[in-house]
């Protein structure tokens, strides 16, 4: 595929994960966090404007998302050990629905300077 466009959106997170890294700040704080989605297709899916989907769609469908992962700490909004791997699949299972060709979702921790990327998975056709 010639083409990915990746959206992206910031916020603040708190992730409720005991780290003894992360108790070198005051326990519970928030992290910035980095949510950035990649979306792949090639010249042909081009529409005759001259794009493959609306980015300002998908924009909004992160900042749903931003306002969710934000909104308590994420030990209480998963019913799964919030690491960020686990959050990065889950959310790529909630957006590949609605956003077709999705190729990864990216969870980056702005503090600590590590992003965790969650492919898909590839088909038959992409081997």
């Amino acid at each position: 595929m010639p083409y990915t466009v990746e959206v992206e959106r910031r916020f603040r997170a708190r992730q409720g994960l005991k780290a003894a890294v992360r108790s070198v700040r005051s326990p519970g704080s928030d992290v910035e966090v980095l949510l950035r989605v990649g979306v792949t297709f090639d010249d042909a899916q081009l529409t005759a404007r001259g794009w493959f989907f609306d980015t300002d769609v998908v924009g909004g469908l992160l900042d749903e998302c931003c306002a969710d992962l934000s909104s308590d700490t994420w030990t209480a909004l998963f019913p799964f050990r919030p690491t960020f791997e686990l959050v990065a699949r889950d959310l790529f299972a909630r957006l590949s629905p609605q956003i077709p060709q999705l190729a990864y979702v990216e969870l980056r921790d702005e503090f600590f300077g590590s992003t965790t990327r969650y492919y898909a998975l590839e088909t038959e056709s992409d081997q």
